[in-house]
């Protein structure tokens, strides 16, 4: 990645920074397949073992992220809300309109 630095600006030398990028992309990919068969192996040796804790990490390791949960919420009229006390209270408003139901008397 510094060879690529190494080249100066340019329409001259275009076509060089173009092997640069694609030798790097090779490289990418080539590293890439070295670090899945690394992780199957790991994974056969763990599952051949009968190892699931690890085999199950292992997995766990290498599929989807799961994103986080935002933390931003907003007041009634959508300004964001910033400071981790007003956010608290917010979500106890919330939650008191969710549940402060008027009571379901039925008249017989």
């Amino acid at each position: 990645m510094d060879s690529r630095k190494l080249v100066p600006s340019g329409s001259e030398h275009d076509e060089e920074r173009q092997q640069i990028r694609s030798r790097l992309r090779k490289s990418l990919r080539n590293d890439r397949e070295q670090w899945w068969a690394t992780k199957a192996k790991e994974m056969e040796k763990a599952a051949t073992k009968g190892n699931t804790r690890q085999l199950y990490r292992l997995i766990k390791e290498t599929g989807i992220n799961k994103s986080s949960v935002s933390e931003i919420i907003s007041e009634k009229d959508d300004a964001l809300i910033c400071s981790q006390s007003r956010r608290l209270e917010r979500w106890a408003e919330h939650f008191r309109e969710q549940f402060s139901w008027p009571s379901a008397t039925l008249q017989l």
